[in-house]
């Protein structure tokens, strides 16, 4: 018997697994308290126990032949085989009926290779006419039972499997025993160690797959993790820093500020004449405006501070350890780049200024505080004529 099903440890129910099984396709079916839903997890369940039943038989084919070969008789044959069956019609019908989603082992691997286990070690003390293929297939299905169970666990099965089987082979008295009496034993017994290999070869195949999908799940979700953050964390037109990151920058910053007692400014910068961009250009070259704006002072910030979007077209400068008196460099210097940008995919000849307002931190003062003196010199600068910055003394 050959069990090839994949633990579903940690996975909720009613969602999708990394995919059918190698052997087989999947199909969407119905499960979980009525509900219609596709779930892959599902459909490679039940086709994994339809590719245990075809093992159970193929077992069952390799006894009839030792049966015609004179080695053993009826009733072994069939008991083996109507107990493997009768294991995975049992499992089936768990499988199908939804009542396994509720555990974290949907495919309930452990709780089918445990009586699969008994049924070898029973038939090695039974039949030990064929001990060695229960044997071998006892190894068949601890090494099914290490894809669902972590190193330690592993250990702990194999010993448990292999004083079994000692103690099986010790109350026997006989050691595992390989027909090879006649040549059609020999040539079965042959064929048998094939199948056996070829089982190995297929479980480990599986689990190969199963690691190389897991670990692509892993990247995506990485690469996706990645996205969400970016998006939770940066403006999605221009790619800067968002009003909340800048808010809890600046906090962290204020709160720096205070232990180190550094010096602090923030600018904001609005562009000038914005609204009519969007009114006879359009809000295409409105976002494009926007776009390059946010490039050009972007590609200018220093490190330790910190730019974003504060909201609409205006923008937010925290200039860390930065005296009053030097803060407008920077801003004189994005001032300039401004006018050095390429604006042509916006329309021909178009160019675009900003006001600055700049105000320096005072200690224990609120980002509230702070931010609407900011606003107030950025009010004084468009008043003035726009294109300038002004700054609260």
């Amino acid at each position: 018997m050959s069990d090839l099903t994949h633990p579903d440890a940690g996975r909720a129910p009613g969602r999708s697994q990394a995919g059918p099984h190698p052997l087989g396709g999947s199909a969407d079916v119905p499960v979980g308290r009525g509900a219609v839903k596709p779930d892959r997890r599902y459909a490679h369940h039940l086709n994994n126990q339809r590719l245990i039943l075809v093992s159970y038989l193929i077992d069952g084919l390799v006894l009839v032949a030792f049966h015609f070969a004179g080695t053993i008789g009826w009733l072994p044959v069939l008991a083996y085989t109507g107990s493997g069956l009768l294991i995975t019609a049992v499992t089936y019908t768990l499988i199908a009926s939804g009542f396994t989603q509720r555990f974290r082992d949907s495919g309930i691997t452990v709780g089918q290779t445990i009586p699969a286990q008994v049924l070898q070690l029973a038939c090695m003390a039974f039949v030990p006419e064929v001990s060695f293929m229960f044997a071998l297939l006892l190894f068949i299905v601890y090494c099914t039972l290490t894809l669902s169970l972590d190193v330690t666990r592993s250990l702990i099965a194999w010993a448990i499997a292999a004083t079994s089987a000692a103690g099986v082979l010790a109350v026997v008295g006989t050691p595992l025993h390989i027909p090879n009496a006649s040549t059609a034993e020999q040539v079965i017994s042959f064929a048998f160690f094939v199948i056996t290999l070829w089982r190995c070869v297929l479980i480990g195949s599986f689990n190969r797959q199963m690691t190389s999908r897991l670990k692509a799940r892993g990247r995506e979700l990485a690469e996706l993790t990645a996205k969400v953050d970016l998006l939770a964390h940066h403006d999605e037109l221009t790619g800067v820093m968002n009003r909340r990151s800048l808010f809890a920058a600046l906090r962290d910053e204020l709160q720096r500020a205070d232990r180190s007692k550094q010096p602090l400014c923030v600018a904001i910068m609005d562009l000038d004449r914005f609204k009519a961009v969007n009114d006879q250009l359009g809000h295409l070259a409105g976002d494009k405006t926007l776009k390059i704006f946010a490039g050009t002072l972007s590609a200018l910030t220093r490190k330790a501070d910190r730019f974003g979007r504060y909201g609409g077209e205006e923008f937010l400068l925290v200039m860390t350890s930065t005296e009053l008196d030097t803060a407008e460099v920077p801003i004189d210097r994005m001032r300039g780049a401004l006018k050095e940008a390429d604006w042509s995919s916006v329309a021909p000849g178009f160019s675009m200024t900003f006001s600055c307002g700049i105000a320096a931190y005072r200690p224990g003062e609120t980002p509230e505080a702070l931010l609407q003196r900011a606003d107030s010199a950025l009010y004084r600068a468009k008043r003035d004529g726009r294109d300038c910055t002004r700054v609260d003394a």
